[in-house]
């Protein structure tokens, strides 16, 4: 029943984003393209062994342990990352135009904080939990993703398991990633507990 519900919000979101005519760019092969890598992901999160949070503090990166997740070199004009993460695109396509990449989390007390920092070239879709964090509009401003952005996702995670997915698209949406026309997402996920 939880993976079904995921799946349809799922859906739901990139609805919103294939009828917005403020996200118009994201071209509809595309967005088919990532339903279904969504929904592999999604039954891959079912056989991932959850991080288990229990510190006061977590902190919780991208690197080759996401679901579908390879990583990748850096480019020069990227935030760099901390130890222990890394810029990822999706190992199922490694050089495609979208990448959808996921985590699964178990959060054993109260939160008293959680952010999420991502930084992704070109744009993103992030669901936590089925619930949409993010829906970037199209775009290939460098400004935009080169310095990455912090979101408060508190409301977003619940006691218990929770689970991110992120659909990276590169600029233009049909672009398959390549040296010229780079493309990568790094995500941090920082949660305290309350004490």
């Amino acid at each position: 029943m939880y993976k079904r519900t995921v799946i349809k919000k799922a859906n739901n979101t990139v609805k919103q984003v294939e009828s917005t005519g403020r996200h118009k760019g994201i071209r509809a092969n595309i967005v088919a393209k990532v339903m279904r890598m969504m929904a592999a992901t999604q039954r891959s999160l079912d056989a991932q062994k959850s991080v288990i949070i229990t510190q006061s503090t977590r902190r919780i990166s991208t690197n080759r342990n996401w679901v579908n997740a390879l990583e990748i070199e850096r480019n020069p004009a990227w935030v760099a990352p901390q130890a222990g993460e890394s810029y990822v695109w999706g190992r199922n396509d490694p050089n495609g135009p979208a990448a959808v990449v996921a985590r699964r989390f178990t959060i054993r007390d109260d939160i008293e904080r959680a952010r999420l920092f991502l930084s992704v070239d070109n744009f993103a879709i992030v669901l936590i939990n089925g619930r949409s964090v993010v829906i970037d509009n199209p775009q290939g401003n460098v400004s935009f993703f080169n310095p990455g952005r912090s979101f408060n996702i508190r409301r977003f995670l619940r006691i218990g398991t929770n689970d991110i997915v992120i659909a990276a698209f590169n600029f233009p949406s049909n672009a398959n990633r390549s040296e010229n026309n780079p493309a990568g997402v790094l995500a941090r996920i920082e949660i305290q507990l309350e004490d």
